[in-house]
């Protein structure tokens, strides 16, 4: 009777963690993503820059993990049109940057659109950007953050 009633105390503390595993995963993370474009004309396929800042909301320290190289094959487009320049490099370390409350780090990304081809006319185009994690753990999804929307004019 004492083994089966531990055993029932570890699955239902076991119960318990999954599901308070699952509120946390649901609520809003107090990192917050941004980015921005100095340009707000582009030519289609031609690569610019875009400003990214993850700022820390929270009342708490926050880890954020990033490549050191390949930061940009971190981040997705919500829009498949929109498509990041990736890097290559000789050394990627894996870095562990520790955000404050209201502290903020920020990088710069190389972005280009990619749109049917066009009468030279312009098209706004809106998207926005996402980062993952650089690590997952098996059996959960990593879903990106998402940044605010911009919009830029492209030149097809």
């Amino acid at each position: 009777m004492a083994t089966s009633m531990f055993k029932l105390k570890g699955i239902l503390g076991a119960l318990l963690l999954c599901l308070a595993g699952l509120a946390a995963h649901g609520q809003d993370s107090p990192l917050k993503v941004e980015i921005k474009s100095a340009q707000v004309k582009v030519n289609n396929y031609e690569a610019f820059a875009v400003s990214t800042v993850i700022r820390n909301t929270g009342t708490e320290e926050q880890l954020l993990k990033a490549w050191s190289c390949s930061y940009p094959n971190q981040w997705v487009s919500d829009i498949p049109s929109v498509r990041l320049n990736l890097v290559s490099c000789k050394k990627n370390d894996l870095l562990e940057i520790h955000l404050k409350p209201g502290e903020t780090f920020e990088r710069v990304l190389s972005i280009r659109t990619e749109l049917s081809a066009g009468d030279g006319k312009a098209e706004p185009v809106t998207f926005r950007l996402g980062i993952k994690s650089p690590t997952s753990i098996i059996g959960q999804e990593n879903l990106p953050n998402w940044s605010n929307p911009i919009t830029v004019s492209v030149t097809k």
